[in-house]
């Protein structure tokens, strides 16, 4: 009997694709690569699009850290408007503060055309801009975006007039951050959903093939076979079927960042969102992925089985 098992060993062992337990012939087994597919498409994803979001917060806050806006409104405090001549002269005695500062490396008046172009999204093509008075606007670069420092500029254009105003941007660029910051906390959470999905859904079809084969399991081990040769014969079905799921999802996540990416590429829609350009190590990231769910799928066979093992007679 040993001899007839020692045969059987070798017919099962890792070098040849033969099983003492027929594993290749159950029917659910492709419903466990369309599962792992569709769990390693929606990981890809799902790290992408944190990818994506962090490149966004970084351009965000890299291209509006210490700079602000100074603005000459059309309107008076009592609701007159202002003629184009008085935002002028008050454009002129802002830019003769700024270059006296110290503090500011560099700034730039815009001109109406300029404005006209910044505002006609929200007025629209159509509006006749030139019957409407323009504001008076100047970006300038700080060293140092300091309350000492902000607070000593408000007091110079309040010495011009107490009505000109100056945007940091930072109001709305902390809550665009959190914005940003809660989605990819998101999509962290979504990855983590995922990987225990397919843990989840790993171990109940191992479980199933388990009771299926059964009596060959009982079989084998009357033959003294060990739980860990048992255990390997199931850890490397999951593996190779993980495999093909994994290699198909990762392939059609690929196609499709790639077809997002030439949607989003270019445009208008560049200069407000980055395109899905990844770094080397975030590629290395999404490479890994099909290898981690393998590992996944592997080590949740695995463990199953030596539990279903230890509870049997």
């Amino acid at each position: 009997m040993l001899g007839i098992f020692k045969k059987d060993k070798r017919l099962g062992s890792a070098s040849k694709r033969n099983y003492d337990i027929p594993l290749g012939k159950n029917e659910g087994a492709d419903f466990l690569v369309l599962l792992v597919a569709l769990m390693t498409f929606l990981a890809v994803m799902a790290l992408s699009g944190s990818f994506a979001l962090s490149g966004m917060t970084k351009r965000w806050s890299s291209g509006l850290e210490n700079k602000l806006t100074i603005e000459i409104p059309a309107e008076k405090s009592n609701g007159e408007l202002r003629s184009k001549a008085q935002i002028e002269d008050f454009t002129a005695k802002v830019v003769k503060t700024l270059e006296k500062n110290e503090n500011i490396d560099s700034f730039n008046v815009l001109d109406e055309e300029d404005i006209r172009d910044l505002i006609s999204p929200w007025l629209g093509e159509d509006m006749i801009l030139d019957e409407i008075p323009l504001p008076g606007l100047i970006s300038a670069q700080l060293h140092a975006s300091t309350p000492e420092v902000l607070g000593g500029l408000e007091k110079d254009m309040a010495l011009i007039n107490d009505n000109i105003r100056i945007d940091t941007h930072e109001t709305w660029l902390m809550s665009l951050l959190r914005m940003t910051g809660a989605l990819k906390l998101s999509a962290s959470a979504i990855t983590l959903i995922i990987g225990l999905t397919t843990i989840v859904a790993v171990a109940g079809g191992v479980r199933a093939r388990m009771a299926i084969h059964r009596e060959d399991v009982e079989l084998l081990h009357l033959m003294g076979a060990s739980d860990e040769y048992i255990t390997k014969q199931f850890q490397r079905h999951a593996l190779i079927l993980a495999g093909k799921g994994a290699a198909i999802g990762t392939v059609l996540s690929l196609i499709t960042l790639f077809i997002i990416g030439q949607m989003t590429g270019g445009g208008d829609v560049q200069s407000v969102m980055p395109g899905l350009s990844l770094r080397p190590f975030q590629i290395a990231g999404l490479i890994l992925l099909p290898g981690l769910a393998c590992m996944i799928a592997a080590l949740a066979s695995r463990f199953t089985v030596l539990r279903v093992l230890a509870a049997m007679p």
